[in-house]
């Protein structure tokens, strides 16, 4: 037996604790003010939520008519409030019954726990009231057999609705969920993902248990299977089956919207800035990529630009990768450039790569990396930086002093 548990309005809900307030009679919304008016709402309480406030809007998309209470970010203060929130958890179960989805979100195994409680609702209820009354914080929480059901569950009918707490039986699913008409509403099922089962016919979860699963294999591969059985209810992972596994990144990337407009040549400080952290980053998780990407956007309606290159070899080497880098940013057209970014894919394992004429320089290189990796976990990222990092244009201080791209404090 599974419990989803969800923070509700999460940042916003930390910000109205701090001040004393009641998130669901306070109109106040996560923003970074000084960024302007076209600063993102990184959260929004659940009383801004009812006038229509959404998630991940611009302060320029909330109407005047609606007054608010605007906090800047501070990711240090809300990972402080996500340890604390693990801790009652620690309370009821074990850690390795607990897989932490993200920082406002986790999945709890709660099977072995059921007999020392009034059933799953009463364990669940007692979570969610020490989160309350211990943080100021309202959860939200959807149990079931499997891991799917119980996200299920929240996602389509805890949410939103008090006590905020719903057990979804498989019976259940199948006569109100089977027929919801949203698929991108489905865990796991995302835009993309809906697109190509509408082009088949497929318009809800009842639709697609009655698709041949060798037809979906053929479409989605491997996904397809995990579609269909999660259509019929179904879903044999474990919390240890993804405390075990440790998959390959599909894509690594960095992006920063910069506090001012750029020229194209102080946007290359940056960009170089990112490219140095990604490369070191790359050597401590053990890959090298062979795919590399960057984004450049503009303030006004200038078009953004996309550019991207797949290298001779895979590498994690940082001076290797700023020249082809240099490549790609050659043609960036000028203009005011105001958001910039770079990704990886393509990914081997460190030391199943083949060796190259460049194998040598790569060696020395990465000692160097590697030293410049160890000198920044033991005394911290601004201790040592690029000789570009003391120019006025850029960002590598301020941003290693944020968590997430926002303010740490």
């Amino acid at each position: 037996m599974y419990l989803c548990i969800d923070m509700k309005c999460f940042f916003a809900s930390v910000e109205c604790a701090e001040r004393g307030l009641n998130p669901m009679n306070t109109p106040l919304l996560v923003a970074d003010p000084v960024r302007g008016k076209g600063a993102l709402c990184l959260a929004v309480s659940p009383y801004l939520k009812q006038l229509g406030v959404k998630n991940r809007c611009r302060l320029y998309d909330i109407p005047n008519h609606i007054p608010y209470i605007t906090a800047k970010p501070r990711m240090k203060k809300y990972i402080e409030y996500a340890v604390l929130i693990h801790r009652i958890f620690l309370r009821f179960v074990e850690a390795s019954d607990i897989h932490t989805y993200s920082i406002d979100e986790a999945f709890i195994d709660v099977s072995d726990y059921l007999h020392l409680y009034n059933g799953v609702s009463d364990i669940a209820f007692r979570i969610m009231r020490s989160i309350k009354e211990e943080l100021g914080i309202t959860s939200t929480c959807g149990a079931g057999e499997n891991l799917f059901l119980a996200k299920i569950s929240l996602d389509l009918l805890s949410k939103n609705k008090y006590p905020y707490f719903h057990f979804l039986s498989l019976e259940e699913f199948y006569n109100k969920v089977w027929y919801h008409k949203n698929l991108k509403d489905i865990w796991q099922i995302g835009n993309g993902i809906q697109k190509r089962l509408h082009r088949m016919g497929i318009y809800t979860l009842h639709d697609l248990a009655m698709t041949d699963v060798e037809i979906l294999k053929k479409e989605f591969g491997v996904i397809g299977l995990d579609l269909y059985e999660h259509s019929w209810g179904k879903d044999a992972t474990t919390i240890a089956d993804i405390k075990g596994y440790e998959p390959l990144s599909k894509s690594f990337s960095r992006n920063q919207i910069l506090m001012r407009d750029y020229t194209k040549k102080e946007a290359w400080t940056p960009l170089i800035e990112m490219l140095f952290v990604l490369s070191i980053e790359l050597i401590a998780k053990k890959i090298k990529a062979r795919h590399l990407s960057i984004y450049i956007g503009y303030s006004h309606n200038q078009e953004s630009y996309h550019k991207s290159t797949t290298l001779y070899f895979y590498t994690d080497d940082y001076y290797f990768l700023k020249e082809e880098l240099k490549k790609l940013y050659e043609p960036v057209p000028k203009g005011e450039i105001r958001r910039i970014g770079i990704s990886f894919s393509d990914f081997i394992q460190k030391g199943k790569e083949q060796n190259t004429l460049f194998f040598e320089n790569n060696v020395k290189h990465e000692r160097l990396e590697k030293t410049i990796q160890e000198i920044w976990q033991k005394h911290g990222k601004n201790q040592l930086v690029l000789g570009t990092s003391l120019c006025e244009e850029s960002t590598l201080f301020e941003r290693n002093k944020q968590i997430g791209g926002h303010n740490s404090e």
